[in-house]
């Protein structure tokens, strides 16, 4: 089982398998700009230098830092079909997209937005783009924080819907979901492992409960967003605050920026896609990895307890690779005690330090917990100080002290690389 890396931003882009298997599937697809500047040659060198196609895309769930890169890299294959298609017409001197051409795909799997809410998503799209615009414009930075969580998420929702469509019949014509028969991919009772060349593959999450708690979620976003008794109420608290600031429009400003505040809480909570993450077990003879997306712990733990990979008796859950939930989000952990549930020998970290994550705190959380278990452990980082953003450099400098002295206290048991150079890491 070979898994690379890619430096995608602040989101998730792995590849499981390379030019020498048989197999191969995307994990996500990171950030758009991401994508464009680290994945895409790599990804196109299986097409243009070992003619190897990917097998699965599997897209975790819709938010940006997950879709944004795949959207992306579909986009450039409907670019080259149209050079394609003018080629073959007689037009020699259409030029060939800059984008390097992706692999031949042969499937994805991706729980759409709207297959997930099939009664509410219009009206949602509609609310969230009207709504990120004023929030993105207020002045306060801890405010435009949420406004710009708010248009992240708007910009994920669209990128999902044209996903959906990229990939259909009278576009790119792309098996969805295949193997589920077109429909939602959960975990459903008593469904048996799926094969997919010389993996096998277990849903683990989500079940058809979180699901459903998905859609109550949104429909009380929605029912709030949508109130005109809760935004007259607002407005009436507003009073003070445009009196003391002296904006003429601070009324209808600040009753939408609480609005979202209340609406949505923290901008670095766990929102709402991220409930219906799509949680994998793939395993290739011996050897396991546990995909995450953005997923919980709880929801994680559960999913392996119901498909018989784990009981009450305490008895851990070992498995080669753990893909961190969430990037190492403490919102995430929301029970310690989880965390000695699933035992790993490699833990990969995605994030480039965007939104604090992976979250320093974490990391040790993770180190520590690890070291109560028996046996040697990695910690791998698909970024570090060197490659990151001049914003999150700091934080990145921080993470790597933190995982150095760990490493250097842990006695040789923990160990750990950081992506240095170039554009992609591979783990094992």
């Amino acid at each position: 089982m070979r898994l690379t890396m890619f430096q995608s931003g602040k989101g998730d882009c792995l590849l499981l398998g390379d030019t020498g298997d048989e197999t191969r599937i995307l994990v996500d697809g990171g950030m758009p700009d991401a994508y464009s500047a680290h994945v895409a040659a790599g990804l196109s060198a299986l097409r243009s230098k070992k003619k190897k196609d990917i097998d699965l895309v599997y897209v975790s769930h819709i938010d940006q830092d997950h879709i944004g890169g795949v959207l992306r890299m579909l986009d450039d294959e409907v670019l080259w079909r149209v050079h394609e298609h003018q080629i073959k017409n007689g037009n020699h001197k259409h030029k060939p997209p800059r984008a390097p051409r992706p692999p031949k795909i042969g499937g994805i799997w991706h729980n759409g937005f709207r297959d997930q809410l099939p009664k509410n998503a219009e009206p949602i799209e509609e609310t969230l783009a009207a709504m990120a615009p004023v929030l993105s414009g207020a002045e306060l930075d801890s405010l435009r924080e949420i406004g710009q969580a708010q248009a992240a998420l708007t910009s994920s929702v669209g990128e999902a819907i044209r996903v959906s469509r990229r990939i259909a019949p009278n576009q790119l014509n792309i098996p969805l979901n295949r193997q589920a028969k077109g429909k939602l991919f959960m975990r459903r009772r008593g469904q048996k492992p799926i094969t997919l060349g010389r993996f096998t593959i277990t849903i683990l999450a989500p079940s058809a409960k979180q699901l459903e708690d998905l859609r109550v979620e949104w429909k009380e976003w929605l029912d709030k967003a949508t109130s005109r008794k809760f935004l007259t109420k607002l407005r009436k608290q507003s009073r003070a605050d445009e009196k003391a600031i002296g904006a003429a429009d601070f009324d209808h400003l600040f009753a939408m920026i609480r609005l979202q505040a209340e609406a949505f809480g923290d901008p670095d909570s766990v929102t709402p896609p991220n409930l219906a993450s799509l949680m994998l077990l793939v395993e290739e003879g011996s050897q396991s990895i546990l995909l995450t997306g953005d997923g919980r712990w709880d929801h994680l733990v559960e999913g392996l307890k119901e498909t018989g990979h784990l009981d009450d008796s305490g008895k851990p859950f070992n498995v080669d690779i753990l893909k961190v939930p969430h990037h190492g989000s403490r919102n995430n952990v929301v029970d310690t005690d989880l965390l000695d549930r699933v035992i790993a020998s490699h833990y990969v970290f995605c994030g480039d330090g965007g939104h604090g994550n992976p979250a320093v705190d974490v990391v040790e959380l993770m180190a520590k917990r690890r070291m109560k278990a028996a046996g040697k452990f990695k910690f791998w980082f698909n970024c570090s100080a060197a490659v990151a953003g001049r914003h999150e450099v700091a934080h990145m400098r921080a993470l790597e002290r933190k995982v150095r002295a760990l490493a250097k206290a842990s006695s040789g048991r923990m160990t750990f690389k950081f992506l240095d150079a170039g554009d992609s890491l591979r783990v094992i």
